[in-house]
Protein backbone atom coordinates (compact mmCIF):
# COMPACT_ATOMS: atom_id res chain seq x y z
CA UNK A 1 0.00 0.00 0.00
CA UNK A 2 1.52 3.36 -1.03
CA UNK A 3 0.47 5.10 2.21
CA UNK A 4 3.14 5.91 4.76
CA UNK A 5 3.43 7.65 8.11
CA UNK A 6 5.73 10.66 8.32
CA UNK A 7 8.48 10.67 10.95
CA UNK A 8 8.23 13.89 12.98
CA UNK A 9 11.99 13.96 13.48
CA UNK A 10 13.54 13.36 10.04
CA UNK A 11 10.38 13.82 7.93
CA UNK A 12 10.94 10.54 6.09
CA UNK A 13 8.07 8.26 4.99
CA UNK A 14 7.85 5.04 7.02
CA UNK A 15 5.82 1.86 6.76
CA UNK A 16 2.50 2.10 8.64
CA UNK A 17 3.35 -1.07 10.60
CA UNK A 18 6.62 0.32 11.95
CA UNK A 19 6.72 1.78 15.45
CA UNK A 20 10.21 3.20 15.04
CA UNK A 21 11.78 5.20 12.18
CA UNK A 22 14.35 3.08 10.35
CA UNK A 23 16.35 6.22 9.49
CA UNK A 24 16.71 8.09 12.77
CA UNK A 25 15.52 5.39 15.22
CA UNK A 26 13.00 7.78 16.79
CA UNK A 27 9.58 6.53 17.79
CA UNK A 28 6.84 7.14 15.23
CA UNK A 29 3.71 8.95 16.48
CA UNK A 30 0.71 6.74 17.24
CA UNK A 31 -1.79 9.62 17.35
CA UNK A 32 -2.11 12.77 15.24
CA UNK A 33 -0.10 11.19 12.50
CA UNK A 34 0.70 12.80 9.14
CA UNK A 35 0.23 10.37 6.28
CA UNK A 36 2.02 10.48 2.95
CA UNK A 37 0.38 9.04 -0.16
CA UNK A 38 2.80 8.04 -2.94
CA UNK A 39 1.28 6.70 -6.16
CA UNK A 40 3.39 5.61 -9.15
CA UNK A 41 2.06 4.72 -12.59
CA UNK A 42 3.76 4.58 -16.02
CA UNK A 43 6.78 6.52 -14.80
CA UNK A 44 4.66 9.22 -13.12
CA UNK A 45 4.76 9.80 -9.36
CA UNK A 46 2.19 11.76 -7.36
CA UNK A 47 2.78 12.59 -3.68
CA UNK A 48 0.26 14.01 -1.19
CA UNK A 49 0.40 14.59 2.59
CA UNK A 50 -2.79 14.18 4.61
CA UNK A 51 -2.90 15.07 8.33
CA UNK A 52 -4.48 12.73 10.93
CA UNK A 53 -6.97 10.86 8.73
CA UNK A 54 -6.02 7.43 7.41
CA UNK A 55 -9.42 6.83 5.78
CA UNK A 56 -9.13 10.11 3.86
CA UNK A 57 -5.60 9.13 2.79
CA UNK A 58 -6.97 5.82 1.44
CA UNK A 59 -9.72 7.58 -0.55
CA UNK A 60 -7.23 10.12 -1.98
CA UNK A 61 -4.87 7.28 -2.91
CA UNK A 62 -7.66 5.47 -4.79
CA UNK A 63 -8.72 8.67 -6.58
CA UNK A 64 -5.17 9.54 -7.68
CA UNK A 65 -4.58 5.98 -8.86
CA UNK A 66 -7.81 6.02 -10.85
CA UNK A 67 -7.01 9.37 -12.46
CA UNK A 68 -3.45 8.37 -13.29
CA UNK A 69 -4.62 5.17 -14.98
CA UNK A 70 -7.28 7.15 -16.85
CA UNK A 71 -4.67 9.83 -17.71
CA UNK A 72 -6.85 12.62 -16.35
CA UNK A 73 -4.90 13.60 -13.21
CA UNK A 74 -2.56 16.12 -14.83
CA UNK A 75 -5.34 17.50 -17.01
CA UNK A 76 -6.49 19.51 -13.99
CA UNK A 77 -3.67 21.94 -14.78
CA UNK A 78 -5.45 22.67 -18.04
CA UNK A 79 -8.42 23.98 -16.06
CA UNK A 80 -6.19 26.47 -14.29
CA UNK A 81 -4.37 28.05 -17.27
CA UNK A 82 -5.87 29.87 -20.23
CA UNK A 83 -4.25 30.18 -23.65
CA UNK A 84 -3.39 33.80 -22.74
CA UNK A 85 -1.57 32.61 -19.58
CA UNK A 86 0.50 30.18 -21.62
CA UNK A 87 1.09 32.71 -24.43
CA UNK A 88 2.43 35.38 -22.06
CA UNK A 89 4.96 32.94 -20.62
CA UNK A 90 5.85 31.70 -24.10
CA UNK A 91 6.56 35.22 -25.37
CA UNK A 92 8.64 36.07 -22.29
CA UNK A 93 10.86 33.07 -23.09
CA UNK A 94 10.77 34.02 -26.79
CA UNK A 95 12.12 37.50 -26.02
CA UNK A 96 14.89 36.12 -23.82
CA UNK A 97 16.11 34.00 -26.74
CA UNK A 98 16.51 37.18 -28.80
CA UNK A 99 13.84 36.24 -31.32
CA UNK A 100 11.89 38.70 -33.46
CA UNK A 101 8.93 38.46 -31.07
CA UNK A 102 7.05 41.66 -32.03
CA UNK A 103 5.77 40.34 -35.34
CA UNK A 104 4.79 37.02 -33.78
CA UNK A 105 3.06 38.79 -30.88
CA UNK A 106 1.11 40.86 -33.41
CA UNK A 107 -0.01 37.63 -35.11
CA UNK A 108 -1.13 36.20 -31.76
CA UNK A 109 -2.92 39.39 -30.68
CA UNK A 110 -4.83 39.86 -33.92
CA UNK A 111 -5.79 36.26 -34.76
CA UNK A 112 -5.56 34.04 -31.70
CA UNK A 113 -6.06 36.20 -28.60
CA UNK A 114 -9.48 37.47 -29.71
CA UNK A 115 -10.78 33.97 -30.39
CA UNK A 116 -9.10 31.84 -27.73
CA UNK A 117 -7.25 34.08 -25.26
CA UNK A 118 -9.72 33.66 -22.37
CA UNK A 119 -10.36 29.97 -23.01
CA UNK A 120 -8.76 27.41 -20.71
CA UNK A 121 -6.32 25.15 -22.50
CA UNK A 122 -8.51 22.06 -22.07
CA UNK A 123 -11.47 23.88 -23.67
CA UNK A 124 -9.72 24.35 -27.02
CA UNK A 125 -10.56 21.40 -29.25
CA UNK A 126 -9.47 20.37 -32.76
CA UNK A 127 -12.86 21.61 -34.01
CA UNK A 128 -11.94 25.14 -32.85
CA UNK A 129 -8.70 24.99 -34.85
CA UNK A 130 -10.57 23.71 -37.90
CA UNK A 131 -13.05 26.57 -37.51
CA UNK A 132 -10.17 29.10 -37.31
CA UNK A 133 -8.72 27.68 -40.52
CA UNK A 134 -12.06 27.95 -42.36
CA UNK A 135 -12.82 31.44 -41.04
CA UNK A 136 -9.41 32.76 -42.12
CA UNK A 137 -9.83 31.28 -45.61
CA UNK A 138 -13.13 33.20 -46.01
CA UNK A 139 -12.10 36.55 -44.51
CA UNK A 140 -9.44 39.21 -45.14
CA UNK A 141 -6.57 40.74 -43.20
CA UNK A 142 -6.80 44.12 -41.48
CA UNK A 143 -5.47 45.58 -44.74
CA UNK A 144 -8.28 44.01 -46.79
CA UNK A 145 -6.16 41.29 -48.43
CA UNK A 146 -7.27 37.62 -48.40
CA UNK A 147 -5.38 35.30 -46.07
CA UNK A 148 -2.94 33.10 -47.95
CA UNK A 149 -2.41 29.41 -47.10
CA UNK A 150 0.95 30.48 -45.67
CA UNK A 151 -0.72 33.01 -43.31
CA UNK A 152 -3.23 30.40 -42.11
CA UNK A 153 -0.43 27.89 -41.59
CA UNK A 154 1.60 30.47 -39.63
CA UNK A 155 -1.33 31.09 -37.26
CA UNK A 156 -1.84 27.36 -36.70
CA UNK A 157 1.87 26.74 -36.13
CA UNK A 158 2.05 29.56 -33.57
CA UNK A 159 -0.92 28.05 -31.72
CA UNK A 160 0.80 24.66 -31.80
CA UNK A 161 4.06 26.11 -30.42
CA UNK A 162 2.19 27.70 -27.50
CA UNK A 163 0.56 24.36 -26.66
CA UNK A 164 3.93 22.58 -26.92
CA UNK A 165 5.46 25.17 -24.59
CA UNK A 166 2.58 24.73 -22.10
CA UNK A 167 3.21 20.98 -22.10
CA UNK A 168 6.96 21.42 -21.50
CA UNK A 169 6.32 23.85 -18.63
CA UNK A 170 3.75 21.48 -17.03
CA UNK A 171 0.94 23.99 -17.53
CA UNK A 172 -0.98 21.47 -19.60
CA UNK A 173 -0.87 17.72 -20.02
CA UNK A 174 -3.56 17.12 -22.62
CA UNK A 175 -3.12 16.64 -26.36
CA UNK A 176 -2.10 19.45 -28.67
CA UNK A 177 -5.35 20.11 -30.59
CA UNK A 178 -3.53 21.69 -33.54
CA UNK A 179 -1.83 18.37 -34.32
CA UNK A 180 -5.25 16.84 -34.98
CA UNK A 181 -5.97 19.29 -37.85
CA UNK A 182 -4.41 19.26 -41.32
CA UNK A 183 -2.53 22.46 -42.11
CA UNK A 184 -2.94 24.13 -45.52
CA UNK A 185 -0.35 23.08 -48.05
CA UNK A 186 2.11 25.82 -48.98
CA UNK A 187 4.14 25.86 -52.15
CA UNK A 188 7.65 26.41 -50.80
CA UNK A 189 9.22 25.89 -54.21
CA UNK A 190 8.39 29.45 -55.34
CA UNK A 191 11.70 31.29 -55.22
CA UNK A 192 12.28 34.95 -56.08
CA UNK A 193 15.82 35.68 -57.21
CA UNK A 194 17.64 38.63 -58.73
CA UNK A 195 19.46 38.44 -62.05
CA UNK A 196 22.93 39.92 -62.54
CA UNK A 197 21.55 43.26 -63.75
CA UNK A 198 19.32 43.51 -60.65
CA UNK A 199 22.25 42.68 -58.39
CA UNK A 200 24.53 45.28 -59.97
CA UNK A 201 21.81 47.91 -59.70
CA UNK A 202 21.19 46.98 -56.05
CA UNK A 203 24.91 47.14 -55.20
CA UNK A 204 25.20 50.56 -56.84
CA UNK A 205 22.31 51.92 -54.76
CA UNK A 206 23.78 50.37 -51.59
CA UNK A 207 27.05 52.25 -52.24
CA UNK A 208 25.05 55.50 -52.44
CA UNK A 209 22.70 54.77 -49.54
CA UNK A 210 23.34 57.21 -46.63
CA UNK A 211 22.84 54.71 -43.77
CA UNK A 212 25.89 52.47 -44.13
CA UNK A 213 24.71 50.17 -41.29
CA UNK A 214 21.60 49.27 -43.30
CA UNK A 215 23.53 49.03 -46.56
CA UNK A 216 25.98 46.59 -44.96
CA UNK A 217 23.15 44.45 -43.57
CA UNK A 218 21.70 44.06 -47.06
CA UNK A 219 25.12 43.45 -48.60
CA UNK A 220 26.05 40.81 -46.03
CA UNK A 221 22.72 39.00 -46.59
CA UNK A 222 23.37 38.94 -50.35
CA UNK A 223 26.97 37.69 -50.08
CA UNK A 224 26.57 35.15 -47.25
CA UNK A 225 22.95 33.98 -47.49
CA UNK A 226 22.51 34.64 -43.77
CA UNK A 227 18.97 34.90 -42.45
CA UNK A 228 17.79 38.28 -41.22
CA UNK A 229 17.62 37.16 -37.56
CA UNK A 230 21.13 35.69 -37.74
CA UNK A 231 22.49 39.01 -38.99
CA UNK A 232 20.68 40.98 -36.27
CA UNK A 233 22.05 38.69 -33.53
CA UNK A 234 25.59 38.64 -34.90
CA UNK A 235 28.25 39.74 -32.40
CA UNK A 236 31.87 40.66 -32.98
CA UNK A 237 32.81 37.67 -30.82
CA UNK A 238 31.31 35.52 -33.60
CA UNK A 239 33.42 37.15 -36.35
CA UNK A 240 36.99 36.04 -37.08
CA UNK A 241 38.27 38.64 -39.52
CA UNK A 242 41.85 37.37 -39.30
CA UNK A 243 40.95 33.96 -40.69
CA UNK A 244 37.77 35.02 -42.54
CA UNK A 245 35.32 32.82 -40.61
CA UNK A 246 31.83 33.58 -39.34
CA UNK A 247 30.35 31.65 -36.39
CA UNK A 248 26.56 31.38 -36.40
CA UNK A 249 25.10 30.71 -32.95
CA UNK A 250 21.70 29.01 -32.62
CA UNK A 251 20.73 29.14 -36.31
CA UNK A 252 17.32 28.01 -37.51
CA UNK A 253 18.66 24.48 -37.98
CA UNK A 254 19.57 24.39 -34.26
CA UNK A 255 23.28 23.43 -34.45
CA UNK A 256 26.02 26.09 -34.25
CA UNK A 257 27.67 26.56 -37.64
CA UNK A 258 30.80 28.15 -39.09
CA UNK A 259 30.99 29.52 -42.63
CA UNK A 260 33.86 31.11 -44.58
CA UNK A 261 33.74 34.77 -45.58
CA UNK A 262 34.20 35.65 -49.24
CA UNK A 263 36.10 38.83 -50.08
CA UNK A 264 33.00 41.02 -50.42
CA UNK A 265 31.54 39.84 -47.09
CA UNK A 266 34.96 40.34 -45.47
CA UNK A 267 35.19 43.94 -46.81
CA UNK A 268 31.63 44.61 -45.67
CA UNK A 269 32.38 43.48 -42.10
CA UNK A 270 35.70 45.33 -42.09
CA UNK A 271 33.86 48.55 -42.92
CA UNK A 272 31.19 47.78 -40.33
CA UNK A 273 33.89 47.33 -37.68
CA UNK A 274 34.64 51.05 -37.95
CA UNK A 275 30.94 51.92 -37.64
CA UNK A 276 30.15 49.71 -34.63
CA UNK A 277 33.47 49.32 -32.84
CA UNK A 278 31.94 50.35 -29.49
CA UNK A 279 29.16 47.76 -29.65
CA UNK A 280 29.16 44.01 -29.00
CA UNK A 281 26.63 43.67 -31.83
CA UNK A 282 27.85 43.89 -35.40
CA UNK A 283 24.71 45.76 -36.49
CA UNK A 284 23.37 47.50 -33.37
CA UNK A 285 20.08 49.37 -33.33
CA UNK A 286 19.15 52.35 -31.17
CA UNK A 287 20.98 52.43 -27.83
CA UNK A 288 23.25 49.62 -29.04
CA UNK A 289 20.34 47.20 -28.66
CA UNK A 290 19.52 44.38 -31.04
CA UNK A 291 17.52 45.22 -34.15
CA UNK A 292 14.36 43.31 -34.97
CA UNK A 293 13.35 44.85 -38.29
CA UNK A 294 14.54 47.10 -41.14
CA UNK A 295 11.24 47.14 -43.04
CA UNK A 296 11.13 50.86 -43.91
CA UNK A 297 14.75 51.25 -45.12
CA UNK A 298 14.53 47.92 -46.97
CA UNK A 299 11.43 49.09 -48.85
CA UNK A 300 13.24 52.33 -49.70
CA UNK A 301 16.28 50.42 -51.03
CA UNK A 302 13.99 48.20 -53.11
CA UNK A 303 12.38 51.28 -54.60
CA UNK A 304 15.73 52.94 -55.39
CA UNK A 305 17.13 49.76 -56.96
CA UNK A 306 13.88 49.15 -58.88
CA UNK A 307 13.50 45.63 -57.47
CA UNK A 308 10.19 43.75 -57.96
CA UNK A 309 7.48 44.63 -55.41
CA UNK A 310 7.22 41.00 -54.28
CA UNK A 311 10.95 40.66 -53.63
CA UNK A 312 11.49 40.06 -49.91
CA UNK A 313 14.58 40.48 -47.75
CA UNK A 314 14.68 36.67 -47.38
CA UNK A 315 14.93 36.41 -51.18
CA UNK A 316 18.48 37.77 -50.90
CA UNK A 317 19.27 34.35 -49.37
CA UNK A 318 17.58 32.63 -52.32
CA UNK A 319 19.57 34.80 -54.72
CA UNK A 320 22.84 33.87 -52.98
CA UNK A 321 21.97 30.15 -53.12
CA UNK A 322 20.82 30.28 -56.75
CA UNK A 323 23.95 32.11 -57.92
CA UNK A 324 26.16 29.51 -56.24
CA UNK A 325 24.14 26.58 -57.57
CA UNK A 326 24.11 27.88 -61.15
CA UNK A 327 27.87 28.64 -61.08
CA UNK A 328 28.71 24.99 -61.66
CA UNK A 329 31.39 25.20 -58.95
CA UNK A 330 29.34 24.21 -55.88
CA UNK A 331 27.88 20.75 -55.21
CA UNK A 332 24.66 20.17 -53.27
CA UNK A 333 26.46 19.15 -50.04
CA UNK A 334 28.64 22.29 -50.02
CA UNK A 335 25.57 24.41 -50.70
CA UNK A 336 23.77 22.77 -47.78
CA UNK A 337 26.69 23.60 -45.46
CA UNK A 338 26.92 27.21 -46.64
CA UNK A 339 23.16 27.71 -46.16
CA UNK A 340 23.31 25.92 -42.75
CA UNK A 341 20.36 23.75 -43.72
CA UNK A 342 19.64 21.03 -41.19
CA UNK A 343 18.72 18.48 -43.86
CA UNK A 344 19.48 18.16 -47.60
CA UNK A 345 15.75 18.31 -48.39
CA UNK A 346 15.74 22.10 -47.89
CA UNK A 347 18.66 22.48 -50.32
CA UNK A 348 17.02 20.32 -53.01
CA UNK A 349 15.03 23.29 -54.33
CA UNK A 350 18.30 24.50 -55.90
CA UNK A 351 19.37 21.08 -57.21
CA UNK A 352 17.93 21.68 -60.71
CA UNK A 353 20.35 24.60 -61.18
CA UNK A 354 23.30 22.33 -60.39
CA UNK A 355 21.89 19.65 -62.70
CA UNK A 356 21.56 22.15 -65.55
CA UNK A 357 25.26 23.00 -65.30
CA UNK A 358 26.12 19.29 -65.18
CA UNK A 359 24.10 18.77 -68.38
CA UNK A 360 25.89 21.68 -70.02
CA UNK A 361 29.18 20.07 -69.01
CA UNK A 362 28.15 16.73 -70.46
CA UNK A 363 27.14 18.36 -73.75
CA UNK A 364 30.68 19.70 -74.19
CA UNK A 365 31.60 16.18 -75.38
CA UNK A 366 29.07 16.47 -78.20
CA UNK A 367 30.71 19.72 -79.28
CA UNK A 368 34.18 18.10 -79.20
CA UNK A 369 33.00 15.10 -81.20
CA UNK A 370 31.21 17.34 -83.72
CA UNK A 371 34.34 19.41 -84.18
CA UNK A 372 36.43 16.22 -84.67
CA UNK A 373 34.05 14.98 -87.37
CA UNK A 374 34.40 18.23 -89.25
CA UNK A 375 38.18 18.03 -89.06
CA UNK A 376 38.19 14.40 -90.24
CA UNK A 377 35.81 15.31 -93.09
CA UNK A 378 38.30 17.88 -94.28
Amino acid sequence: MPIYVVCLNCKSAQNLKHKQCVNCQKSLPMKERTYKVIVKHNGKTVTKQIPSNLELAKRIEAKIKSELIGETYYDRRSIKYSLDDAAKRYFEAYKLRGKDWKRTWSLYSYLLKKRFGDKKLHQIAPFDIEKLKIEMSKTTTRFGNPYTPKSIRNAMELMSRIFNYAQRMNLYNGKNPVKEVNKPKVNNEVINVLNKEDINRLLQKLEEYPDKNIANIVKLALFTGLRRGEIFKLRWADVDLNNKWLYIKNPKGGKNEVIPLNNTAFSCLNEQKQLAEESELVFPGKGNKQRYDIKKPWNKIKELAELPDGFRFHDLRHTYASMLASSGKVDIYTLQRLLTHKSPQMTQRYAHLIEERLREGAEVMDEVVGMSKKLVGK
